[in-house]
């Protein structure tokens, strides 16, 4: 449920890695990479080294493939097909695979992951709660991405090797629930949140559910489940 606006901030490094990653109800297939292999031209118009190339889809199915398969999942080689380049190339344009997981996540962030932000905005705490729920029933059952959230499922279990791209999801996530909970003392401070209610507690306990529709989502619950649960949650909220 990502909130938070990534920073330039480094957490990098250059290591290799090998391990599974995610699998389950998402596959990367042409249709979904077809964007980053864009028809790369050489200065003669022949077969050669790449002069161009759309960089904006070469990093969007590289975000993708991340999406799926999370950090140790994903291999250079998987990134070399997925994005259409090789790996002089990735380097030269993005870096390493921790710098290129770093600009993923940003784009994630950026272009894929303002579902929760907006629920906030509601003016009531009511609507606030609904939106968080509704608002990420839609974002998991949306096609053409992975069905699950990339702050979850990116860098859960990772190596020490792998701890940068770790904590990046870990601060991220971290700074999700500061933005919740700084939304719910206002609604403590309107009278909406009953003076009784611990407002961290709320907020981790919120936090839980949501992140957990994430993973009934990678398990395969359709649409109609999820927002079942979501109903079942938001009865024993009060609403």
């Amino acid at each position: 449920m990502p909130l938070f606006n990534l920073t330039a901030q480094s957490y990098m490094c250059n290591t290799h890695y090998r391990c599974g990653g995610w699998r389950t109800g998402f596959t990367i297939v042409d249709s979904n990479i077809g964007l980053a292999k864009k028809i790369m031209k050489t200065g003669n118009g022949k077969t050669g080294r790449p002069i161009s190339f759309d960089k904006d889809a070469a990093l969007e199915a590289a975000m993708l493939l991340f999406w799926e398969r999370g950090f140790e999942g994903t291999s250079m080689a998987d990134l070399t097909q997925a994005m259409g380049l090789n790996s002089p190339s990735i380097y030269a344009a993005f870096g390493d695979k921790h710098a290129l997981f770093q600009l993923a996540v940003k784009r994630y962030m950026k272009m894929r992951a303002q579902y929760a932000g907006k629920a906030l905005e509601e003016p009531t705490l009511e609507k606030v709660v609904r939106a968080l729920f509704d608002n990420t029933v839609a974002f998991l059952t949306t096609p053409g991405h992975p069905a699950r959230c990339m702050t979850l499922s990116g860098a859960v279990g990772c190596s020490v090797d792998a701890a940068p791209a770790r904590d990046i999801m870990t601060e991220i996530r971290k700074q999700n629930e500061a933005v919740m909970r700084e939304r719910f003392v206002k609604a403590r401070k309107s009278g909406e949140l009953p003076k009784d209610v611990n407002v961290d507690d709320y907020t981790r306990y919120l936090s839980t559910i949501i992140a957990g529709l994430s993973i009934q989502a990678a398990n395969g619950s359709t649409k109609a489940e999820l927002k079942r649960t979501a109903q079942m949650a938001l009865r024993h909220l009060g609403y």
